[in-house]
């Protein structure tokens, strides 16, 4: 498997893929809303340094991503790199390929100047399993209201 950091342009279509897997898997508690990405605004936030997209490849196919904004807290004015997406195809989220593409991730945020990644779990899935297992640790609760 192949870790790297693409250009969105160079994959759009394929990243429309996983994100409908992913939001069928992951985001149910917004099934009345559309999934309508916005590849404009995904371009303009990876022009401006402020989005960058990982993947992970086997044998040339896209089977994974990991979107992360990364900009310096309004607190601390430190770097915090915040994820939009992290997706594995289910096949191959076991033998610790997931882990590897999140280290792979995470060396890359370090390697920027980050000091702090927050990822999200949904209740919709284990996944906060995988992230304590990462070393990360649950910090806040988060609300959503559907209007």
């Amino acid at each position: 498997m192949i870790f790297s950091l693409e250009k969105i342009e160079d994959i759009w279509d394929e990243l429309l893929v996983n994100y409908e897997a992913h939001w069928h898997e992951t985001e149910e508690y917004r099934h009345g809303q559309e999934l309508n990405m916005d590849k404009t605004r995904y371009l303009q936030y990876e022009n401006m340094g402020l989005y960058f997209m990982y993947t992970a490849r086997d044998e040339g196919k896209l089977v994974g991503n990991f979107g992360m904004y990364v900009m310096p807290s309004m607190h601390t004015q430190k770097l915090v790199a915040t994820e939009d997406t992290l997706f594995m195809i289910p096949e191959y989220r076991k033998g610790g390929n997931a882990m590897r593409f999140s280290k792979f991730v995470e060396d890359e945020m370090i390697e920027k100047g980050v000091c702090e990644i927050v990822l999200t779990a949904k209740l919709t899935n284990r996944s906060w399993k995988f992230m304590e297992r990462m070393g990360y640790e649950r910090v806040a609760y988060v609300y959503s209201k559907q209007f």
